[in-house]
């Protein structure tokens, strides 16, 4: 969590041995769990992991994502293909490509 504060990151993929997405690390998720005494400051990440797991594919609509994301509370979402991860996008790069994609009147 140490190495998370004031870098920027608000969450990280978690994956097994074989590539496929477990979950995600959130640090607004674990800062809660630490500040409430759910969880000790040297737990394990997968101690912490999401359990709403929200993901999307490289084919969904930007804005249909960013309105997931919305919905669901979440500043970034993983992109997946099948089980393995492929990247993440943040629901600031999604409203960039949202503005980016609007056509002009």
């Amino acid at each position: 969590l140490s190495k998370l504060d004031g870098s920027g990151v608000t969450s990280l993929p978690v994956e097994d041995a074989e590539g496929f997405l477990l979950g995600v690390a959130r640090h607004a998720d674990l800062s809660r769990a630490i500040a409430e005494g759910t969880a000790a400051s040297s737990a394990a990440v997968g101690d912490g992991l999401s359990s709403h797991l929200a993901t999307a594919t490289p084919e969904m609509n930007v804005a249909r994502v960013a309105e997931m994301m919305r919905d669901r509370g979440v500043d970034d979402i993983m992109v997946v293909e099948g089980r393995s991860l492929v990247g993440a996008l943040s629901l600031a790069e999604a409203g960039r490509a949202e503005t980016t994609l609007r056509p002009a009147l």
